[in-house]
């Protein structure tokens, strides 16, 4: 037995938000997440879910009077960055960067911020 469960990161960030749900959703559709464990809370809000994207896991819970919503920033490499942000800005996605190129930069990158506030920035390396 490993001290963690299988195929999963060291690491994952944890989101407390208003409205899990939504963000399970609008995660499904703009990163093709999975969900892996759930439990939710006797008045059906979600206590804890375990959402895989790509290959990380991250895990968010509703915010409660004890664990009040929070907002952070992520950074996610993605096969296409412009789809991935087109999907996030055509499902109510506050646009905050275009996906662009520099020079001096392998990646691809744009930015957008979600319903609850949270800033992604996606990326995919150029060849």
């Amino acid at each position: 037995m490993s001290y963690k469960p299988k195929n999963y990161n060291s690491l994952a960030p944890y989101l407390i938000v208003d409205d899990a749900q939504k963000l399970v959703d609008l995660l499904k559709i703009v990163f093709e997440a999975k969900e892996l464990r759930r439990f939710d809370r006797e008045d059906g809000s979600i206590m804890h879910i375990e959402l895989k994207l790509d290959d990380s896991v991250l895990m968010i819970s509703d915010s409660t009077e004890d664990y009040p919503a929070i907002t952070t920033m992520l950074h996610m490499y993605v096969p296409n960055v412009h789809k991935t942000f087109d999907l996030a800005i055509a499902n109510d996605c506050m646009l905050l960067e275009q996906p662009t190129s520099d020079a001096d930069n392998p990646d691809t990158r744009g930015a957008f911020m979600d319903y609850a506030g949270n800033y992604w920035a996606v990326s995919t390396q150029k060849e």
